[in-house]
This record gives structure tokens, C-alpha cells and sequence, in this order.
């Protein structure tokens, strides 16, 4: 493909307006997953109104994780406090961070090092300290990026943000929850944001906290659509053992794929008969995958109802044998 053919491919995919993520600041105080829904997206980002969602929607408790949500509030409010937001409109000013890619990735990086270092107002370390102390003691706890600006029909935003495993010897919560913050100006994250026309400063982050389960036995990818292959009728499943990302496996891994029926999870695929999952994990992912699918193509409406509509989670086997949902977003076509 030639230059001018490759630019003509982006310059199409590029969107020709701005784009305003959808930002509610109204949510202030940290609510349990349970006290949040689907339309609270833009209070508490995407991933954590997802994981609430699926927690409504009756499977065994445990198959979901179970926590709270830091709304988009407590980032807005971390930010205007130190000051930050004038900083980052001062780096968008400078005409060579704007033309040299190397000192746009420098700038960043300085940047998020303030904000990991930076104090937190005297609230919100409060609030944050309820949090640590709501969950056992010795509880490492999981913080995981949940913006406004994520895991929506029309843009993934997949692996733009850091998520952060919180130990108790690291002392106070706020250490991880400002790790998470800073992501949202990640090198990736900003050039993605800056390719789609999307505003810095509409995006906002909260934060998922849930306990930590170390040491999966596999865990692994579905789409409720055969996104590989293209064959009809069939989920995608991509397994991997251990706690290898699947995504982005060590050299020596290898992940395990799985096309299987809609209807009958006894009629699967996989390659030289290969297997990891069980035919016992098979079919309780398939009753899962069609209540997901079903229930999010509901909440999407028109976006949810095309004919190109599929769903895709995240899932593991944790070190009990238990099978896990960590994740559930609209696959980005």
C-alpha cells in the first residue's frame, strides 16, 4: 500500500467534528456496585456501570466481582485541586509539544509523575480510607480504570488506561487510585483522543475497586460473534492458561480457540481437539454469553439492535475452579 493510500485510509477513519464524551459530575461519594446502574455511565465510567450491570443480572454471586465505584467526581475535583487541568491546557498550548512526537511523550510522562506525587484533598483521602477499610484486612484490592471515554459501541478505547493491584503494605489506597488517574494521560490514551477528536478535557476517569483474586488458572476472551472466522451461528472463544494476558501473551504461550454454538454448547471447535475449558465451563459460558448479549443489546437500543451487534467479555478461571465474568463491553468492529 502506498503512502498516500495509507493516509487516505485515515484521514477516513478520522472523525470530521469533535467529539464531547457524555461527563455527569453530580455523583460525589463512592456507592457499592449494587447501588449503580447501566445509565450511570457518565457518573462512574463505562467498565464499573458495565460490571454493575452484569451483577443484575442474576448469576451465582461470586461470578461477578463485587465492590464499589469511584465516580468521575473525585478526579475532576483531584485535578482542579492541584491545579492540573491549567497545566494540561498550557501543554496543549506549546507549539513543540504539539509538533514533536518525543517531547509529547516526555511532557506526558512528567506530567502523569506529577499527579501520582500530588496530595489529595482531605475528603476524598477520607473517602478513600472508608473504601480500604470496607473490604477484610490483608485485602489487596484491584483499581481499574473506568472512564467516560471506554468500552462504548462506536470506540473500545481498549488498553488506552492502567489498572493498578493495590497491597496492603503499600499503605493508603490513594497511592493507586492517583496511578489510575494519571493513565487518562498516558502517551496511547492522548494520541487516541487526539486522532478521533475527542476533548481531553470532557474525559474523565473513575475508578472500579473490587478485591484482587491472584493466581487464575486460565482466563480468556468470548465475543457473542464469530469476529475470527466469520462462521454463522457461533461464539468466539480465545482461553489462555494461567494469568498471561490473552491479549498480549508471553512469547511462549499459546491461547486456545474455541468456536461454539449458540444453541448447543456440546457443538464446539478447537483446533487439533486442543482443550482447556471443560465441557461443564463451556456451557455455563454459553447460558452467561446469551443473558449478556441479550441484556446489553437491550440497553444500547438502536446501536445494540444491528445486525453486527456482539458482545465481548473478559473471563477467568480463578485458582478455586470458579469461572469469572472481569469484564463486558460491545465489540468495536
Amino acid at each position: 500500500m502506498r503512502l498516500k493510500e495509507v493516509e487516505t485510509h485515515f484521514a477516513d477513519l478520522r472523525p470530521s467534528k469533535a467529539q464531547e464524551p457524555a461527563r455527569d459530575l453530580s455523583a460525589t461519594k463512592v456507592l457499592p456496585l449494587d447501588g449503580i446502574g447501566f445509565a450511570d455511565a457518565a457518573r462512574f465510567g463505562v467498565k464499573t456501570a458495565n460490571i454493575a450491570t452484569l451483577r443484575a443480572l442474576g448469576f451465582p454471586e461470586g461470578t461477578v466481582p463485587n465492590g464499589v465505584g469511584v465516580p468521575l467526581y473525585f478526579y475532576d475535583a483531584f485535578m482542579k485541586h492541584n491545579g492540573f487541568y491549567a497545566e494540561a491546557e498550557a501543554l496543549l498550548r506549546d507549539s513543540e509539544f504539539q509538533d514533536n512526537y518525543d517531547t509529547r511523550e516526555a511532557k506526558l510522562k512528567g506530567f502523569r509523575e506529577r499527579i501520582e506525587k500530588a496530595e489529595m484533598p482531605t475528603w476524598m483521602m477520607d473517602a478513600l480510607s472508608q473504601v480500604q477499610n470496607s473490604f477484610p484486612e490483608g485485602t489487596s484490592l484491584r483499581c481499574r480504570s473506568s472512564t467516560n471515554n471506554e468500552d462504548l459501541p462506536d470506540f473500545s478505547g481498549a488498553g488506552l488506561y492502567d489498572s493498578y493491584t493495590h497491597h496492603p503494605e503499600e499503605g493508603h489506597l490513594s497511592k493507586s487510585i492517583k496511578q489510575v488517574f494519571a493513565s487518562l494521560w498516558n502517551f496511547r490514551a492522548f494520541e487516541a483522543r487526539e486522532f478521533y477528536r475527542i476533548n481531553h478535557f470532557a474525559t474523565a476517569m473513575g475508578v472500579l475497586v473490587h478485591p484482587n483474586f491472584a493466581n487464575e488458572l486460565a482466563n480468556g476472551v468470548a465475543v457473542t460473534d464469530d469476529v475470527v472466522y466469520q462462521t454463522v451461528g457461533n461464539y468466539y472463544l480465545n482461553t489462555q492458561v494461567g494469568e498471561d494476558l490473552v491479549t498480549n501473551p508471553e512469547q511462549q504461550s499459546i491461547p486456545e480457540e474455541v468456536l461454539m454454538d449458540w444453541w448447543d454448547s456440546t457443538n464446539y471447535r478447537t483446533e487439533d481437539n486442543k482443550r482447556i475449558l471443560t465441557d461443564a465451563y463451556l456451557h455455563e459460558l454459553s447460558r452467561y454469553l446469551m443473558v449478556i448479549h441479550n441484556k446489553f443489546s437491550q440497553l444500547y437500543g438502536p446501536a445494540g439492535q444491528t445486525a453486527d451487534f456482539a458482545m465481548e467479555i473478559e473471563f477467568k478461571i480463578t485458582n478455586e475452579g470458579k469461572l469469572s465474568i472481569k469484564q463486558a463491553r460491545p465489540w468495536a468492529q
